[in-house]
């Protein structure tokens, strides 16, 4: 009996065995014939995968020049070192080695080539630029060094370093940049212009196929795969006037502030200047952590750009958009008069006027030209900061301009609803809108806005600031121009005169603040502005525009610590004024110019 169970046993083990060996050899028929029938397009493209390896090739950026042609960014050749990190991975002693022969950290070596991540075939840069030496010392070893490469690029080259904020700079692109999620490779831009148009200057990286071995290694091209050439970047012209940026970036030498002139016509940004500055090429490749903490702990902030993220009290310069929002009021005419002693008691405190000896009786002519900071004290504290500030906003100030770049700080007007949050509903007082009346206090504007502002005095319309006049394609011509934007200031024609009459008061009569800066040859009109800064000595500013009669400029200057507009700010407008009206109507000079005087012969001079 026990043994017939046991045969039975046995017999069941036997056909359970070789059932499951059949359906085992079923499955494997089943997926062989997948594999080789079924499937086999799909195995054949992942294999030719394998095979080939696709390598993006870096487009050629477009340059940038400015108006009159003249080149600003270019590309140059430069060899690069690569690093292949499918290779690298493999031979971790070649990072020792050119640790040791870059002098750089194995650490930021291994950094620099998992950038695209340690299993892909794309090179990884090292190191740009290489210098001569160090290329021929590498060359002599490279058979030592798995997985280096060498390969000739165009490093972008800033000939015209005067306009680095606002040529910007390129970089590396970022692991997590939208530009390395398109496919994007090497060098983008990541600031000013360069960041601004990349989707123009950049152009589109194109597509070269390798055969690699079962190592990686390659050993040729694919033949059987089409390159995909690349799209080179557009080229883009600039409406910023070289030779007037140069002569900014001269007269501001070993001073910190912004200079902008716009054509006040339609907007062309003509110069857009900031100092200090600082060297754009460092950007050009994968930059030292030492020189980047060196750059941002620079206490005269190269990086910020002054001329669009400055925020300054605009001081007298704000007087005119006071006093315009006083006449449509009706609080000033022709006939309102004021006398100034000197200041002017309000609750219990005495505001000053700069001058302490007083101005005497004065009417809105003599307040704009000789700047008495009495009259506007109590014509601002009349009409209130509501209206204060919406003349000022109507006018381009305290908002962005709306220029075209990456970044731009848009200043302040402080209305009531902006007081009453910052001090309090009975936390401030009628000496805040004194304060306010004379551009002091709370009141904050950038040099671009100024510029836009003293436009508007001279045209009626608020433009839109164009830095850029044109891209073209170097390959078709194709040439696509930047529309120019402006729109009505909404001021009376009548008030936008008066304004202006004052301003021309300022420098060509002789009580005029900047009368120093007065012309032989054409009229300027101009304000200068002295704001109190709590950190040190008071910053200059000067505004103008000309012709009078047919502006084709507008200036503003802001000198930080310059203590005065008349001596420090008007001077560097006046020359920027003179070179570019002389260089559009080029022709013999009178020998004797009262023009401008050197800037030494006017320090005496101490005006607000």
């Amino acid at each position: 009996m026990i043994r017939t169970e046991n045969k039975w046993w046995y017999e069941y083990r036997r056909i359970v065995f070789t059932a499951f060996c059949l359906l085992f050899l079923l499955v494997i028929e089943f997926r062989l014939f997948s594999i080789q029938l079924i499937n086999r397009p799909g195995f054949l493209k992942k294999a030719e995968a394998n095979r080939i390896r696709a390598i993006a090739i870096e487009p050629t950026r477009g340059k940038i020049f400015d108006r009159n042609g003249l080149l600003l960014v270019e590309n140059r050749p430069a060899y690069s070192l690569y690093a292949h990190p499918w290779t690298i991975k493999r031979n971790l002693g070649t990072v020792n080695q050119l640790a040791r022969i870059l002098e750089m950290d194995t650490l930021e070596i291994k950094k620099r080539v998992s950038r695209y991540g340690w299993n892909t075939f794309q090179p990884a840069v090292i190191q740009r630029d290489v210098k001569f030496n160090t290329l021929a010392h590498l060359e002599t070893i490279k058979i030592g060094l798995p997985g280096i490469a060498f390969g000739l690029e165009s490093k972008r080259s800033y000939p015209f370093p005067e306009a680095v904020h606002v040529l910007g700079y390129v970089g590396e692109i970022d692991r997590s940049s939208s530009a390395k999620r398109n496919g994007r490779i090497g060098l983008v831009g990541k600031h000013g212009l360069e960041l601004v148009y990349e989707k123009w200057i950049g152009g589109e990286p194109g597509i070269e196929y390798f055969q690699v071995d079962v190592s990686g290694k390659t050993v040729g091209r694919a033949e059987e795969s089409e390159t995909i050439l690349p799209t080179n970047g557009w080229d883009i012209q600039l409406n910023i006037d070289s030779h007037l940026q140069r002569l900014a970036f001269e007269l501001m030498e070993g001073k910190a502030g912004g200079v902008v002139a716009i054509d006040p016509r339609n907007g062309a940004v003509l110069t857009m200047l900031s100092v200090p500055a600082y060297d754009p090429s460092i950007f050009a490749g994968v930059m030292p952590q030492k020189v980047w903490d060196e750059l941002i702990n620079d206490p005269g902030h190269p990086l910020l750009n002054r001329a669009l993220q400055g925020r300054y009290p605009p001081g007298s310069t704000f007087k005119m958009a006071v006093l315009g929002a006083a006449i449509e009021d009706g609080i000033v005419d022709n006939s309102t008069r004021i006398t100034c002693n000197g200041g002017l008691q309000i609750g219990n405190r005495f505001f000053k006027c700069w001058n302490a000896s007083g101005h005497g009786s004065v009417g809105w002519k003599e307040a704009i030209q000789q700047s008495c900071d009495v009259f506007l004290y109590v014509n601002g504290m009349q009409i209130g900061v509501d209206k204060i500030t919406d003349y000022g906003f109507r006018m381009g100030l305290g908002t962005n301009t709306g220029v075209d770049f990456n970044v731009e700080f848009g200043g302040l007007m402080p209305n009531e609803e902006y007081m009453n949050e910052r001090f309090g509903v009975n936390g401030w007082t009628r000496g805040h809108v004194a304060n306010i009346s004379i551009g002091q206090g709370e009141v904050l504007v950038t040099p671009m806005q100024l510029a836009v502002h003293t436009a508007a005095i001279a045209t009626g319309n608020v433009v839109t600031p164009r830095i850029t006049n044109s891209m073209t394609n170097p390959e078709t011509g194709e040439i696509i121009h930047t529309p120019f934007e402006s729109k009505p200031t909404g001021v009376p024609n009548r008030i936008l005169k008066k304004m202006r009459e004052g301003m021309r008061m300022v420098v060509n009569e002789p009580r005029g603040t900047a009368y120093h800066q007065k012309s032989d040859e054409f009229i300027m009109a101009g304000k200068t502005g002295t704001a109190q800064n709590p950190h040190g000595e008071d910053h200059a500013l000067f505004v103008a525009f000309a012709p009078f009669d047919d502006p084709l400029i507008a200036v503003a200057v802001v000198v930080e610590h310059g203590e005065h507009g008349s001596s420090t700010a008007a001077p560097i407008a006046a020359k920027i004024i003179e070179r570019y009206i002389y260089d559009l109507f080029p022709g013999p000079r009178p020998e004797k110019r009262r023009f401008i005087p050197k800037i030494e012969e006017v320090d005496s001079l101490v005006i607000g």
